[in-house]
């Protein structure tokens, strides 16, 4: 099963975005390397919009392939990013992983998402991210989601997640007329289910989190994940 990840990365980085104290981008991009390691099945580009020539890129360039932009806008250049992927070829049941640059992974994120496809065919979209909001926003209180299990994790639907999710090639082409006009993640997934009935599935515990403070996914000493690095 091929995963293809596009790393969403910028040279115009600001960390002052609620992030914990021990938040790194390129702990973040270094993580991600450590849990991928080996799988001859995965393939890695950076989408990089900015300057080619920073550290970050030249630290890690024989990593991955590059795709760069110059639009110092994230919209932007992430609808470049799917006209380019649109053009790469794929079989219909490949994986495309779209993964922003602050995300954490814990080890084995890779066969469970495979566990997961094995088990149950014709998903629509899957976050590796378990939404701590979904535990306390008072917008949540009567929230109902589906759980299925797999051999090796628990997995539930849920409204909608955030611009770093897995997908087919075939629900990408299905679904590129609409991540190429809307905006907004959120609203995107809501619009996607109720006109589309797409499902969005995340996995308890989660599998990666967003490093975002206090909206970490739960149960899981993130902390420490990044110090191993």
């Amino acid at each position: 099963m091929k995963i293809h990840i596009y790393y969403r990365h910028t040279s115009n980085n600001n960390l002052n975005h609620n992030r914990p104290l021990w938040f790194s981008y390129e702990k973040c991009f270094q993580n991600l390397l450590k849990t991928i390691e080996g799988y001859e099945n995965i393939s890695l580009t950076l989408a990089l919009d900015g300057n080619i020539d920073d550290d970050f890129t030249k630290n890690y360039q024989d990593k991955f392939t590059l795709f760069p932009t110059n639009y110092k806008s994230s919209l932007l250049s992430y609808r470049a990013l799917l006209e380019y992927i649109k053009e790469q070829p794929m079989e219909p049941n490949e994986l495309i992983y779209f993964l922003e640059n602050d995300y954490l992974h814990v080890d084995r994120w890779v066969e469970k998402v495979e566990n997961l496809i094995e088990t149950y065919s014709g998903l629509d979209y899957i976050s590796l991210y378990d939404h701590n909001d979904k535990y306390f926003y008072p917008m949540y209180d009567d929230l109902v989601s589906k759980i299925i299990t797999t051999q090796q994790h628990h997995w539930r639907t849920t409204p909608s997640t955030c611009g770093s999710f897995i997908i087919s090639r075939e629900t990408f082409e299905k679904d590129l007329d609409i991540w190429t006009t809307t905006v907004g993640d959120h609203n995107t997934f809501l619009w996607l289910n109720e006109n589309r009935e797409r499902f969005t599935f995340t996995p308890i515990p989660g599998l990666s989190t967003h490093c975002m403070e206090g909206l970490m996914s739960p149960t899981i000493d993130w902390k420490q994940i990044n110090n191993q690095i």
